[in-house]
């Protein structure tokens, strides 16, 4: 029993009688660098989050259908979208058809990508429409209406634009479309669009039924987005479409986001992984040091321990005791941080090209970088604390 207590007894005695302003800095730079270490895992988590997130209420929805093979469109629209339907798990599908285009403002022109499509499926499968700046979305039976992203539409001081805009156009105004085949239109800004999502800002979209009265009647789509049921694994809804025999490459929302998120995960992990190696570096110098120095000054002490029969296991048993104070002391300094640090950002969250981001953390990271500054704060304290528990009695008590 005196074997467990004494290394208690030792290390509390140390504590109380040693240096409270080093033992202050020692816990804030133990704080301070698990908070470095969780810190880019928990932000690059809320980018992805919220990139993510826009992916899917701006771009996709949660499956996209897209031509297969080299099929440049989906023929049978009409037939494969009563298909979609049909499969469990869906709530809704909406058609897709690009058109390159040509839009003319009475500031400036641009060659805009535009979208057709039916506007009450639409809005079922994206969240479009519940984010217009100014003016209306579109109707169905709407024709010589456009509905246009902020990013394409501009500012009136084109300094702010993002992206080559239309000069700063606003809903109501009119513009002069020039269609892939030729065909020129004068269409009304039936409203502006704005999400913070430059990827979603920069879409145009006009009616299926202004199409195909510039087009021609038809039947075919560039992509077709499908919304499943909340709560249901989209991956298993893409598993029965297949099986319905649907035609086409079928895509799950995350799959088409990391096509694009792919390389700022790569960026963003290496960041992380250079942080985490050099606080991991500090913080084991530093606890080294600490606990070198106060073996240097309590050399003495510890030789008298030695000549008083305290075995030399106690005393090592006793400094990885302080080592463990300091660490869990923190650790629970750090995790306050840590939470303060998400509390501010979620109330004044960062601007990213993907939208307002927030920390998120993981709590997988926050787990194994608990265990692993453990780790190398218990191996940075017993190395020296051995070291000097190892010299011989008069050599301690002599210095």
């Amino acid at each position: 029993m005196t074997q467990v207590i004494l290394p208690f007894y030792l290390a509390s005695r140390a504590i109380r009688r040693g240096n409270k302003g080093t033992l202050i800095m020692t816990i804030l730079i133990i704080a301070m660098s698990f908070v470095l270490m969780v810190f880019m895992p928990s932000l690059l988590s809320g980018l992805i989050t919220v990139y993510n997130q826009n992916v899917e209420d701006y771009l996709y929805g949660d499956l996209v259908i897209e031509p297969s093979g080299d099929d440049k469109y989906i023929t049978n629209t009409e037939e494969l979208l009563r298909k979609v339907e049909r499969v469990p798990g869906m709530t809704a599908v909406s058609s897709h058809m690009i058109l390159s285009t040509s839009i003319v403002s009475d500031k400036k022109s641009q060659s805009v990508p535009v979208i057709a499509i039916t506007p009450s499926d639409e809005r079922l499968v994206t969240t479009t429409s519940r984010i217009i700046r100014e003016g209306r979305y579109l109707s169905d039976g709407d024709t010589d209406r456009i509905f246009v992203g902020a990013a394409v539409a501009g500012h009136d001081d084109e300094v702010k634009d993002q992206i080559p805009s239309l000069g700063g156009i606003h809903a109501g105004d009119s513009v002069m479309v020039t269609f892939q085949n030729g065909e020129i239109r004068k269409m009304i800004v039936s409203g502006i669009f704005e999400s913070g999502f430059l990827a979603a800002d920069q879409q145009v979209f006009i009616t299926r039924k202004e199409m195909e009265s510039v087009l021609g009647k038809n039947d075919r789509s560039s992509s077709i987005l499908v919304r499943t049921v909340e709560g249901i694994d989209p991956s298993g809804v893409k598993n029965r479409l297949l099986e319905f025999g649907v035609r086409g490459k079928v895509w799950l929302m995350s799959e088409k986001a990391s096509a694009v998120t792919g390389d700022v995960i790569k960026s963003f992990s290496l960041i992380t992984a250079i942080m985490t190696i050099f606080s991991l570096i500090i913080a084991s110098i530093v606890i080294f040091v600490i606990v070198y120095i106060n073996t240097i000054h309590q050399r003495r002490q510890i030789g008298i321990l030695k000549a008083v029969g305290i075995p030399e296991l106690n005393i090592i048993r006793s400094y990885l005791l302080q080592v463990v104070f300091v660490f869990v002391a923190g650790i629970v300094v750090g995790l306050v941080l840590f939470w303060g640090i998400c509390e501010i950002f979620l109330a004044f969250p960062l601007r990213f090209p993907p939208g307002l981001v927030h920390l998120i953390p993981d709590m997988t990271q926050l787990y194994s970088s608990i265990i692993v500054l453990g780790i190398v704060a218990i191996i940075s304290g017993y190395i020296p604390a051995k070291r000097a528990a190892k010299e011989e009695i008069l050599v301690l008590v002599n210095n």
